[in-house]
């Protein structure tokens, strides 16, 4: 069967035409899928009456101090399975695409072969990250049973990580040949070309921070390591976007800008200039799913200088697009790294070069896009 004759499908929790919906995967995915199918969105809000009993649920949980992750709770995903089922009757769709969504289909009977996404499972979650910390013992219950109905549900699963993948197998007993490890791609209106991207590092090292969640991003290591490289007499500058520290900042060489709004022109065009003229990411993360931010400073020939952590290794591969160090390093360890690929001209050009290379190879929406087409087109074709 041809890709244009292929109806495809796409239920999600949010509309795909939001650029904001899940870091803008939604929008990219859904994007690079039209390039070589026909689609048809399938996406639902809650009603009222489903909203207000999971707020009076989330009430309660905080009562006796505990959290709701009321969008995994069994009567959740009951109530949009069947909406989704109900929808598809009828529908002439080939391939049902599922972007991280297993309240759509964990107790549905869709019919049709279904493509799975997601960047983690819910089970690998549970005191990973602190929104999934401290959740009542039968809400995680239905939340990995509901998860994992979605994975076996599937036909085929797409993952961002190996580390996604490894409690796919391990957690769920999902069989490898089931799944296939495809990194997310850089969420930028414009990428730059190769003539854009600068040749060579500056004379003052500049490190840019970028990340809402000041804590679980590591926003003092990253601060302590501007602080440890300026000491020792290094020349360098930070620039901490997306969030303003807790503790007071007062160098002169640290810029800090609470917040971009990417999908404004003028302030898309800052960050994009701020990219430019940016030496390493400085990402300390504690908790990392994917990092679609290594793909972008990677776009600019930018290296990573991060963490060990969840997904980031496949995203983030030591001497290629920078340096994941391991999860109890310190300030001092960053600064090391930092100070050893910055003072060798050749080496860190070297390091920005393959940086570029690794983002023009597996890091961009379209090798994710090729990847589903083929994907597809073998499921449909068997």
């Amino acid at each position: 069967m041809n890709s244009e004759k292929i109806k495809v499908g796409i239920a999600g929790r949010w509309n795909p035409r939001d650029k904001n919906a899940w870091s803008g995967i939604y929008y990219s995915t859904c994007a690079e899928i039209e390039k070589y199918f026909d689609t048809e969105f399938f996406f639902y809000k809650w009603p009222w009456h489903v909203r207000e009993r999971l707020i009076l649920h989330k009430q309660f949980q905080k009562l006796i101090r505990k959290k709701a992750a009321v969008e995994f709770l069994r009567g959740y995903g009951k109530y949009f399975s069947k909406q989704l089922e109900k929808e598809l009757r009828g529908k002439k769709i080939d391939l049902l695409f599922v972007p991280s969504a297993p309240q759509l289909v964990a107790y549905a009977d869709i019919g049709v072969p279904m493509v799975y996404l997601t960047d983690a499972t819910f089970f690998q979650l549970q005191g990973y990250y602190p929104l999934f910390s401290d959740i009542a013992r039968y809400n995680i219950e239905q939340g990995v049973a509901m998860d994992r109905l979605a994975f076996e549900k599937a036909t085929h699963v797409i993952l961002a990580s190996d580390w996604a993948k490894r409690s796919a197998v391990l957690d769920y007993g999902i069989p490898e040949t089931k799944i296939s490890v495809v990194p997310f791609g850089a969420n930028l209106d414009r990428i730059p070309t190769e003539t854009e991207i600068k040749k060579d590092k500056n004379e003052v090292c500049r490190l840019l921070f970028l990340g809402v969640e000041w804590e679980r991003k590591g926003g003092q290591i990253a601060l302590d390591t501007f602080y440890q490289l300026k000491r020792n007499g290094f020349p360098v500058q930070l620039t901490i976007i997306g969030c303003v520290p807790p503790v007071p900042v007062t160098d002169p060489d640290i810029e800090v800008i609470p917040f971009i709004n990417r999908h404004n022109n003028e302030e898309a065009g800052r960050l994009y200039q701020i990219f430019r003229q940016t030496d390493f990411l400085l990402l300390p993360t504690r908790a990392e799913c994917a990092g679609i931010v290594f793909c972008e400073a990677s776009a600019f020939g930018v290296p990573s200088i991060t963490t060990d952590t969840g997904g980031v290794s496949t995203n983030v591969i030591n001497g290629v697009n920078g340096f994941a160090l391991a999860p109890e390093a310190g300030a001092e360890a960053y600064a090391q790294k930092i100070r050893e690929y910055f003072s060798d001209d050749a080496v860190y050009r070297q390091l920005s070069k393959s940086s570029r290379r690794k983002f023009e190879e597996d890091l961009n929406w379209e090798h994710w896009g090729k990847q589903f087409q083929q994907i597809a087109q073998r499921i449909i074709t068997k």
